[in-house]
């Protein structure tokens, strides 16, 4: 009962030191808080941007050589139960013919899509642009959502009645929206989406759906799900199919890992940080309290109930501000999330995880903090405790201390640099062929990372002692005040200045690996957003390829980028093909004719076999084609197979370039909800060249061009003026720009909200700090009154507080920005061992270069208060003030 009664008493005899550490405590625990539910927020505005750009679909299961089959419906729910499944949905999709709304007759030629789904499960046509009226919700009802192609054709708006084929008769469903989808895809592949078991009951479908679309926790797990499926569908459906479509998702969904990485390093940084601003509050109250420690001893005390107090102590001051800190943090975020909204684009993310760990963190860093004042306490002499100031610290104790930290800093980057991850590997996980990756990812958050911490804390003191002899005299003589004045602050308390300096240095070493490691993952996406600006559809009957030059001369195609693209079927008519026959004809090979200069600039197509180059030049030579990656699936065709094709001179073999897929029109597909039937077409499409389709397959007119634009400039009078040089009229025009800057735009505010979340880290760090200080300098009022008793002025003191801050601050910039660089090479390593994406490392020195200005401002602004309070005392003031703290 001892112990716990004086701590109490400690606490109400000295309650602004209690408040002040359990500020500081409380500070350290919201930045813990703040910054693993920022990262959170971080990673689900990641994901946002993955799922929305990309889809969200990892797999599908459907009829075997029948597409129009269908699925049993009972088999999604069995697929949820999957631990690997995010989520599974059915749909069902069919080709109808429109009916005219006046006469309810089928009108011939006129097809569209019908698309039942489940809202809001089914969240794949989220992204669509709703121009009128809203979503239906749920799997019921005579409603429908139509795009705007089928609002002009049938005159509809939202409210009205839309007239669809049924078994007896036309069924009647009420327009509940109107979707926005670019014109010349609408025009040529109309869409409408209905309540699932309403198609269900019109399509007699009941129990059955097309299609299961399965979304995964991790898309890199898509093969092994896929093979595992595939065994239970062979023996209880080998009707059934499973194929895998999500390479692009996984290929962002591996750069996504970083982020998700980083949000671990920004967890581990804000404990590590939590810990020194508990450990400096902690010691300061040490050794503000020595002589009534040393009072403590002289009446019997035992040097066991000396370090039990101060254990207690950090315990109860601990407990208090874990408490105060959880809805401070929480309110921390909650206030960037409201005050950039624009950046938090998927709100604000409680991590569960984050919080158990700042709870149990942050008691581990109070007990680990309170062990070296708790050792420090224990070892009080009565006799010296008297006169602290008395005995000069040991100059040889700094020199041992930095060798020690030097061995500590140098673990991490040995883990990573050099085989001792991989023999660590060998010997405690000898058959896991990921061991090296798995020792590399615990053995950095365990122990690479605080040791790093710790080594930095270790060299600090040597630190302060070579920045205060070298930058010293030149801050001294600015300031005016003797240098020897200034050096006895510093010197005289090393350890307090070097806990305050490593206080300083943790946030800026906080906000380098984070600014670091945030913008090399992110500015090392490939952004999908390598397509063309417009696609442009001539009428019936195309133009010539004389005259397709011109449109390369139209004002505002962006530096000629523009292409003819000549559609072709092996085996059907020349004449048959236009744009619309392309669109209806999905199970037919596809021969796409592009200029491979043009088109390689317009697209980013990722090369899986051979590269642009040489697929350029091939496909130049003639009688060479490019094939997508499903194509290869397909046929198990490869570079440098052969394809026979049907073309007018009789069957002709052609050579396989480069085996390729595009990021960018799997955006397209995505966003506009165009999956199956570009599924289809895709399956069924090679590239060649303008010539092999004049030449091979008779196409001597062009129906489709594809181009970039200038800027801003409008679409219609780029339309307008192609018409006029062509001489044509009815021509069409899709513009996916916006699209584009919709997807730079939002990576870029993911990029700012790592930025935010860094600099709010700090900034919670550095409210830390500033108690630190403030505390720092408090512990001294009666050392302060020593001073004035002897001659030194209010304004010689007061810069001698800040001369010391400026040096605290030089020190704090020095460490914070070699250890931030440090971790940061570390940070880059493990996230290349864990997701193998190698992205260049990329240095924001100008927020970097803020970090720093930042530190020396906290350095000076939390020393001016209490200098100024210092400053303004009287001697005596101080010198009461100063015995009755100690």
């Amino acid at each position: 009962m001892f112990v716990p009664k004086l701590a109490f008493s400690n606490f109400m005899a000295r309650k602004m030191r209690a408040a002040l550490t359990v500020a500081a405590i409380s500070l350290s625990v919201s930045l813990v808080v703040a910054v693993t539910s920022g990262y959170s927020s971080v990673s689900a505005a990641a994901y946002k941007f993955l799922t929305k750009y990309m889809g969200s679909v990892d797999a599908t299961i459907t009829r075997q050589n029948d597409p129009h089959g269908g699925v049993p419906e009972g088999l999604i729910e069995r697929l949820r139960t999957d631990p690997a499944v995010r989520n599974a949905i059915g749909r069902i999709e069919v080709q109808n013919g429109l009916v005219d709304q006046s006469s309810g007759e089928s009108e011939p030629g006129k097809m569209a899509s019908v698309i039942g789904i489940c809202r809001p499960q089914d969240m794949l046509v989220s992204n669509l642009q709703v121009t009128a009226g809203q979503w239906f919700e749920g799997a019921e009802g005579d409603v429908a959502v139509i795009d705007q192609a089928v609002a002009t054709n049938l005159k509809l708006s939202p409210g009205d009645t839309l007239l669809m084929p049924g078994a007896d008769k036309p069924a009647k469903l009420t327009v509940a929206a109107i979707v926005h989808k670019p014109a010349i895809m609408a025009e040529h592949h109309q869409t409408v989406y209905v309540p699932l078991h309403t198609l269900q009951r019109l399509t007699g479908f009941q129990g059955q759906v097309s299609r299961i679309l399965i979304e995964l926790k991790e898309s890199k797990e898509a093969g092994a799900f896929a093979a595992r499926w595939s065994k239970v569908l062979a023996a209880e459906a080998p009707t059934l199919k499973i194929s895998t479509i999500g390479e692009a998702r996984e290929k962002l969904g591996s750069q996504l890992q970083v982020v998700h990485l980083l949000s671990y390093m920004g967890t581990m940084v804000s404990m590590i940080a939590a810990t020194f601003i508990v450990f400096s509050a902690l010691s300061m109250g040490v050794a503000e309290r020595q002589r009534t420690l040393a009072m403590l001893r002289a009446v019997g005390a035992r040097r066991s109930q000396i370090a039990a107090l101060v254990i207690v102590e950090g315990t109860l001051l601990s407990l208090t501000g874990i408490l105060v800190g959880f809805p401070l943090g929480w309110l921390w975020i909650h206030i960037l999330g409201w005050w950039f909204p624009d950046q938090f684009i998927a709100g604000v993310v409680m991590s569960p995880g984050g919080v158990l760990f700042g709870a149990g963190g942050s008691l581990l860093a109070a007990l680990a903090a309170s062990i070296l004042p708790a050792w420090s306490a224990s070892r009080v002499s009565p006799l010296e405790a008297m006169s602290p100031q008395s005995e000069p610290a040991s100059s040889r104790l700094p020199i041992l201390c930095a060798i020690v930290g030097l061995l500590l800093i140098a673990i991490d980057p040995l883990l990573f640099f050099s085989p001792i991850g991989r023999i660590i590997a060998a010997v405690v996980m000898p058959s896991a062929p990921d061991g090296p990756r798995v020792i590399q990812f615990y053995l950095h958050f365990a122990l690479g990372l605080p040791s790093v911490m710790i080594g930095f804390f270790l060299i600090s003191p040597l630190c302060v002692g070579l920045i205060e002899r070298t930058i010293g005299p030149l801050v001294a003589a600015v300031l005016g005040i003797r240098f020897a004045m200034l050096r006895q602050q510093l010197s005289g308390n090393l350890w307090r200045s070097a806990g305050t300096a490593t206080a300083l240095m943790v946030g800026l070493a906080a906000l380098v690996v984070l600014q670091v490691q945030g913008h090399t993952s992110l500015k090392g996406w490939r952004l999908p957003d390598k397509f063309p600006d417009i696609f442009i559809a001539t009428p019936f009957g195309g133009i010539k390829p004389d005259e397709a030059a011109k449109v390369a001369a139209i004002p505002g195609i962006r530096d000629k980028q523009v292409t003819p693209i000549a559609l072709a079927s092996p085996g059907l008519p020349a004449n048959f093909f236009g744009l619309a026959q392309a669109m209806i004809m999905p199970n037919a090979t596809m021969f796409f004719g592009i200029d491979p200069d043009q088109a390689f600039k317009l697209m980013e197509l990722e090369f899986e076999e051979g590269n642009p180059t040489d697929a350029a030049a091939m496909l130049k030579l003639g009688r060479h084609v490019i094939i997508t990656n499903e194509f290869r699936e397909l046929r198990g065709l490869h570079l440098g197979g052969t394809l026979p094709l049907q073309t007018i001179h009789g069957m002709q073999d052609y050579k396989v370039a480069g085996v390729v897929w595009s990021p960018g029109i799997d955006v397209i597909v995505s966003a506009y909800d165009m999956g199956r039937q570009m599924d289809q077409r895709t399956a069924a499409s090679v590239f060649g060249s303008l010539e092999d389709a004049r030449r091979d397959f008779g196409v001597e007119r062009y129906y489709l061009f594809a181009a970039n634009l200038e800027g801003s400039v409008d679409k219609n009078q780029v339309l307008k003026d192609v018409q006029r040089a062509l001489k044509l009229q009815g021509m069409r025009a899709g513009d996916v720009r916006e699209l584009k800057y919709q997807i730079v735009s939002m990576f870029y505010r993911i990029v700012l909200l790592i930025s935010t979340v860094a600099f709010a880290a700090m900034a919670v760090a550095s409210l830390g700090v500033t108690n630190t200080i403030m505390a720092s300098i408090r512990s001294r009022r009666w050392q302060f009154g020593i001073l004035r008793s002897i001659g030194v002025t209010r304004a010689l003191l007061l810069r001698l507080v800040m001369a010391e801050a400026l040096l605290l601050g030089f020190v704090g910039c020095g460490l914070g920005l070699t250890a931030g660089g440090i971790m940061s090479l570390d940070a880059h390593k493990l996230s290349i061992a864990i997701t193998g994406y190698n992205p260049p490392i990329a240095v924001p020195w100008s927020m970097i270069g803020v970090g720093a200005l930042i530190v020396m401002a906290v350095s000076l602004l939390a020393s001016i208060g209490p200098a100024i309070s210092v400053a303004r005392d009287e001697p005596l003031t101080l010198l009461q003030a100063g015995r009755s703290s100690s």
